[in-house]
């Protein structure tokens, strides 16, 4: 997995951000940033994976149907924030203030089109 570096200012420690897909995530699900102690995304991400589930169940009447379709669409919801859960944090990152700390991090954000001045 690739790896971005940011830094705030000279006094901090710099940043380490993996950048992609994370294959973890698709079977741990909501329990991954729980692992990273990121307790903003672990929220979001269950709460979200239980609406779908109350909304499947609610709307599927045979008990079976609703409970496989729930699984299938947990996965698919485990997925999409897999896909999308490290840039959801390297944009927070950015938003505080962080920047880029090398050329290759900086090349890999711009081409990803959520950087775009150059440190």
């Amino acid at each position: 997995m690739k790896k971005i570096y940011l830094k705030y200012d000279e006094n901090n420690p710099t940043a380490e951000c993996d950048f992609g897909f994370i294959k973890e995530m698709t079977y741990m699900g909501f329990l991954y940033p729980l692992k990273k102690k990121n307790y903003k995304m672990f929220s979001i991400i269950f709460l979200t994976e239980l609406a779908v589930a109350i909304l499947i169940m609610f709307f599927i009447l045979p008990p079976i149907a609703g409970i496989i379709a729930t699984f299938f669409m947990i996965m698919l919801t485990n997925i999409l924030f897999a896909a999308n859960y490290n840039m959801i944090v390297i944009e927070e990152l950015l938003k505080r203030g962080y920047v880029p700390n090398d050329y290759n991090s900086s090349n890999l954000l711009i081409k990803k089109g959520i950087y775009f001045k150059l440190q």
